[in-house]
């Protein structure tokens, strides 16, 4: 298995989760089909585990024959379909309504789907992502006329036809289509049936069949069907990038990499060392309130208000004497901090700026061996091909791929200035010296 244990959140799926087990050979779940006339807006969610592709295997049915809605696997393909057929479909293909989403399932390995149907069209998600969409307007409401509903089995009663073989668990009924974010927020979760919009929930959690939400709609387990221990717990959103897709950052050219990380860390430093210099400054704020020197400057520093000359000032009762050359001492020594800051701000800055110059040497010279043997045209072209590149380089990327890049580029502008001259004069070829 592909899946790797995650942490135990509180509301999320149990790694000693329960779910639906079916043999493929007669064993399905029956449904109470009841309360679902009125139900014109839904969404039909599911986490489902193939253990192999039977012919037209259901996930869920409901309705009756050639006039129902269910999700399945198309004959013994891994194709996966999402049907609506609100007329009877035998005798008018035309009322058969499909979603057919090719090579969308993957044997042994658990997938969320949520099938959403009204007004508004059909749409099929597969693992949070929207996968399909058809423009059929109808829902259960038409299908509850006489039907059925049942999982892993099929209502066709066609002998072709084949029940599920694999798992199920967390089966969810929503009176309403859910958007996108909605299923992806909540796939992952273990509910509790009291949710908003929720009119049926089995999720096994019990041991038995039976609906989580208030609605009397308890299943009945048919031939070897069994509730036990699965693997679903251990599933997670890292399992799943469709689920949580987060945009890669543009990678940088190889150029302009190793600069880039050298300016952050630079920076890191910098500001690393502009909070500690704040932390020490806030520090000393505290000492010269507390031991009274602050007030004591600011009054000697204004003698035309009629106050006190410092000498005059008496002490305030309680407070330790603070030696005269406290506040020159201290900034003093912030003085001196500020500038071996700076100073190693710099140093890092021109470290790495050195570095980039070093590396444009050295891309060079590898560049040059490579063209060594090449006629003196060949390697203008060469030379004028690479400096093409690193020119939209940084017209395009800008201050991502400035120092290394640029330095190249420069030692790239002045070898191919030599080569077009040696050309001109029909010198002969000597590695440069740059």
């Amino acid at each position: 298995m592909p899946f790797f244990a995650v942490a135990c959140l509180a509301g999320y799926l149990r790694a000693d989760n329960l779910a639906l087990k079916l043999d493929g050979q007669g064993s399905y779940m029956e449904l109470p089909a009841a309360g679902y006339e009125g139900l014109t807006h839904a969404t039909v969610e599911a986490w489902v585990k193939w253990d192999a592709l039977n012919n037209y295997a259901r996930v869920f049915e409901f309705g009756s024959s050639w006039k129902s809605m269910a999700v399945i696997n198309n004959a013994k393909t891994d194709d996966l379909r999402f049907n609506l057929d609100p007329h009877f479909a035998i005798t008018d293909p035309a009322a058969s309504n499909i979603i057919w989403v090719t090579n969308a399932i993957r044997v042994s390995e658990w997938m969320h789907l949520a099938a959403v149907s009204g007004p508004a069209g059909m749409q099929l998600y597969l693992n949070g992502r929207l996968v399909g969409q058809h423009t059929n307007t109808t829902s259960f409401a038409p299908l509850a006329k006489n039907a059925r509903f049942v999982l892993g089995h099929g209502l066709i009663e066609n002998s072709a036809d084949q029940d599920f073989q694999g798992e199920m668990d967390e089966i969810r009924i929503w009176n309403y289509r859910r958007s996108a974010a909605q299923i992806r927020g909540d796939m992952f979760k273990q509910l509790k049936g009291n949710e908003p919009g929720l009119v049926r929930l089995w999720n096994f959690d019990d041991g038995t069949a039976n609906n989580a939400t208030t609605a009397a709609a308890h299943g009945q387990l048919k031939g070897n069907a069994v509730i036990e221990p699965s693997d679903l717990g251990l599933v997670g959103e890292k399992d799943f990038p469709a689920v949580a897709v987060a945009a890669s950052p543009q990678s940088l050219p190889p150029a302009a990499e190793s600069l880039a990380a050298d300016s952050r860390w630079a920076a890191w430093w910098i500001a690393a060392a502009i909070t500690l210099l704040a932390v020490v400054l806030a520090w000393l704020a505290l000492m010269f309130r507390r031991s009274g020197l602050g007030s004591q400057m600011i009054v000697a520093s204004q003698p035309a208000l009629g106050r006190q000359p410092r000498e005059a000032m008496p002490e305030r009762a309680g407070a330790s004497p603070v030696p005269v050359d406290l506040k020159e001492q201290a900034l003093a020594e912030l003085t001196s901090f500020a500038k071996e800051s700076l100073v190693q701000g710099l140093f890092t800055q021109r470290a790495a700026l050195l570095d980039a110059q070093k590396r444009a040497h050295e891309e060079l010279a590898q560049l040059e061996a490579r063209l060594a043997n090449l006629d003196v045209q060949d390697r203008i072209l060469a030379y004028e091909t690479r400096t093409a590149d690193l020119e939209r380089q940084v017209a395009s990327r800008g201050e991502q791929v400035e120092g290394l890049t640029k330095a190249t580029l420069q030692l790239l502008r002045k070898k191919l200035a030599q080569e077009k001259q040696r050309d001109h004069a029909g010198q002969p070829y000597f590695p440069s010296n740059l």
